[in-house]
């Protein structure tokens, strides 16, 4: 009986010195903020996921998707599946449309006169935080740079939107089998072909390099057909020079701020449309 009776003491007075020890109750009071924050944040990012697939709804009335080859004549010009005149009476800032098969990206590609105004807005220039498939005003808008830079968010949901999608590129056999990726502009339907995947820094890539010289040129074209990065994937037989044309798609990687996941494409075809 003395036995249990010593334990049980002990216990209560475990328990009584976590009632008057301070640190006790701040380690708890710091967690449970932590708890706290974690469901805030969740939350934010669940509704701004929410709101972009609410949003999103409204880009489908702009695209059809395009005949097939075989109804084509050859002699005639194609179709555009997208109508660029009703586009850009919603905002003429809506330049292009970006569509990458096997993902979700089926978007408009917007160029404002402020570089970050569309990180946040959407393609109606309301605030999203998803924001708007975009380019900065150092590209031009017909795609002639040697590399253009395309960003879109990673909405961080399995099946989000905005540039969310193109971390399936991580996978191998996805890579394998999905090479190419379209860009239409008023009159034009560009056919690109995906030649490397991989994680990159954050640094930003039109003001790292200056592409009107050779050597900054060389520089990232050798970069991105032969990254050093722990994911990378490049098409077997992939060749740039200088008149290669890359669009290079780049969006954020869950969880660390640092680096960027970016798709490279190469200009394979230039197609006139009606």
């Amino acid at each position: 009986m003395s036995e249990n009776k010593q334990t049980n003491n002990k216990i209560e007075e475990t328990e009584e010195s976590k009632k008057r020890n301070p640190v006790f109750w701040i380690i708890v009071i710091v967690i449970s903020l932590l708890i706290v924050a974690a469901g805030v944040y969740v939350g934010r990012m669940w509704y701004a996921d929410y709101a972009s697939e609410k949003n999103e709804k409204g880009i489908e009335v702009f695209y059809s998707e395009p005949a097939s080859e075989a109804t084509t004549v050859a002699t005639e010009l194609k179709d555009n599946p997208v109508d660029f005149t009703a586009l850009q009476k919603t905002n003429s800032d809506l330049y292009a449309w970006i569509k990458v098969p096997g993902t979700r990206v089926n978007y408009p590609v917007a160029q404002g006169n402020d570089d970050e105004f569309y990180l946040h807005h959407d393609y109606m220039k309301n605030y999203l935080f998803a924001g708007t498939i975009y380019t900065e005003l150092c590209n031009k808008k017909d795609f002639t740079d040697p590399v253009t830079v395309l960003y879109g968010h990673n909405m961080y949901a399995s099946e989000g939107t905005m540039f969310t999608t193109l971390h399936s590129f991580e996978d191998k056999a996805f890579f394998d089998a999905h090479k190419t990726f379209y860009i239409y502009t008023p009159g034009h339907i560009l056919t690109y072909n995906i030649f490397s995947v991989f994680i990159y820094d954050n640094r930003h890539i039109m003001n790292s390099f200056d592409f009107s010289f050779e050597k900054d040129l060389n520089t990232f074209q050798d970069t991105m057909l032969h990254p050093h990065s722990s994911l990378a994937y490049v098409r077997e037989g992939a060749k740039l020079d200088k008149n290669s044309k890359v669009t290079v798609l780049s969006t954020c990687c869950s969880g660390d701020k640092s680096v960027r996941f970016l798709v490279c494409g190469v200009l394979a075809k230039d197609e006139r449309t009606k």
